[in-house]
């Protein structure tokens, strides 16, 4: 699996913007039952529990590791207050792919001081 950042973004929104009743119930898991889109948001989801960018409770079993109760953890809402804005997450791309740079952790934090500057002095 390629790291995909328009999903772990996805991820990250989708876990904040669950209601705390929601939050119990839902879950990630891998398994081959899901389709493509939903199976990919699993396996983001898990790369992001497993950096501790989300908190959940283990409830994998034989037919393949699962998350139940996700939220952000302090990492997760500081990486998503950097990736949040479309205008800034646009940028964080344009930014990386001008400058021939791969789009890591440290980088998207990086770029997304640069290009909140870049937002704020373009009046936007």
């Amino acid at each position: 699996m390629k790291r995909d950042w328009e999903i772990i973004r996805a991820v990250l929104i989708e876990i904040e913007e669950l209601a705390e009743a929601e939050r119990h119930r839902f879950s990630y898991s891998l398994n081959d039952s899901h389709e493509a889109g939903a199976q990919a948001k699993a396996e983001h989801a898990m790369l992001l529990w497993k950096a501790g960018f989300i908190q959940a409770h283990d409830v994998g079993t034989s037919e393949g590791p699962a998350i139940l109760s996700p939220e952000l953890s302090w990492q997760g809402h500081e990486l998503l207050d950097t990736l949040r804005s479309k205008q800034v997450w646009e940028r964080i791309k344009t930014t990386a792919k001008e400058k021939g740079l791969e789009l890591t952790f440290d980088v998207v934090k990086g770029l997304g001081k640069v290009a909140l500057d870049y937002v704020i002095k373009q009046g936007g």
